[in-house]
Parts: C-alpha cells; structure tokens; sequence
C-alpha cells in the first residue's frame, strides 16, 4: 500500500542580494491593507500554491507577481516552514526556497504591498518576526557561506 503524501499549501521564498565583501541583504516587502491577512507587517514573498501546480512554480510565480523580480540563482533552503492562522483555522506547510537577484534589480510591487526595503543580514533577527523566518534565513546563510553535500540536490538549474 503506497504511503499517502502530505502536499505543500503555500510556499516561503526569501529574496537576497550579495553586497560588497559577500554580505548579504533580504527583501522584505510590506503588506497592504488588500492583502489577504497580516496588514501593515512586513513580510517575504509567500503565497499559496495553486490547484495543478508545485511548489517551485508557485515560488516563481509570487516572485513575479509580487516583486517582478527574475531570479539569477535558486535553491531549496533545507528546512519548512509550519504556520498556524487562527484566523481562518488553519494550517500552512511552506517549502523555503531561496532567491538570489541582481543587486541593482528593480522592484515593482503588487496591489498587495506598499513598500520594500532591504535588510542587512546583521539585522535579521530584529528585523523578522516570526521564529520560522529568523531559523530559516539563519538556514540560508549558512547555506551561502559554507555549502552544503547536499548543493547539487538543492541547487534549482535556471532558467525554468
């Protein structure tokens, strides 16, 4: 008897920039009052899944939708994201993908958002509020400066 999957809802895509001296920064972008939920908080690129697609469409497909944004290097980061709504009762299971732009790529946002700003990595930890996003960006950057066995699994060949 085959083993019944568990399928992603949504997917967590954090968006950086390499500065001088490999230095990092990570988009973060403000939610509207249109947005579905969590007005006015600043947030990554996120979004549901859509019926007939995957995870990694979904990813590239908010990074479009919500930045305009064409990634120059993806990768899975090894981690998910559990969240809880309260609101609507329910629960989100995010793959993390990470996203590497240009450094002077231009942002356009959606009706969704109002405003960006780019975080330095020395700001994480105050600047995101929720612990998955602090763990999973801790995640990353590691992944960033120290590789990983695991790169050519995780490694996302573009373009798609």
């Amino acid at each position: 008897m085959p083993v019944p999957l568990i399928r992603p809802t949504a997917v967590a895509v954090y968006v950086f920039r390499c500065k001088v001296r490999s230095k990092y920064e990570f988009l973060q972008i403000r939610r509207s009052s249109k947005a579905r939920s969590h007005h006015h908080t600043w947030q990554n690129v996120s979004g549901n899944i859509e019926p007939r697609e995957i995870a990694l469409q979904a990813a590239l497909r908010e990074l479009k939708e919500e930045t305009n944004l064409t990634p120059i290097r993806m990768f899975q980061v090894e981690c998910l994201e559990i969240f809880y709504c309260n609101v609507s009762d329910s629960l989100f299971l995010m793959p993390v993908f990470g996203v590497e732009v240009a450094p002077n790529a231009k942002i356009i946002l959606n009706h969704e958002h109002t405003a960006h700003r780019w975080i330095p990595e020395s700001q994480i930890d105050s600047a995101f509020m929720w612990r998955t996003q602090k763990e999973a960006l801790h995640l990353l950057l590691d992944y960033l400066r120290h590789g990983s066995p695991a790169a050519q699994f995780l490694e996302i060949p573009l373009p798609l």
